[in-house]
């Protein structure tokens, strides 16, 4: 059974897209990081995604919500 990933959201860099992961591991939902391309305007900076499985994606969002207090 192949999973199917969904996008969650866009983080800034590499120590925040660890944090989330860390913290959506915890809870029992795999993670992956997709790199974006690097921004040569704006210096050395690569935006990263973070995907879950799509089945995970509504849990996942509740989880970062509650954890940052929004």
């Amino acid at each position: 059974m192949t999973t199917k990933w969904a996008r969650l959201f866009n983080v800034r860099n590499e120590m925040e897209a660890d944090m989330i992961c860390g913290l959506l591991e915890g809870e029992g939902i795999l993670t992956a990081k997709k790199y974006k391309e690097p921004n040569i305007i704006m210096g050395p900076a690569v935006g990263l995604e973070i995907w879950v499985p799509e089945n995970r994606l509504e849990e996942a969002a509740v989880i970062i919500k509650a954890f940052s207090g929004s």
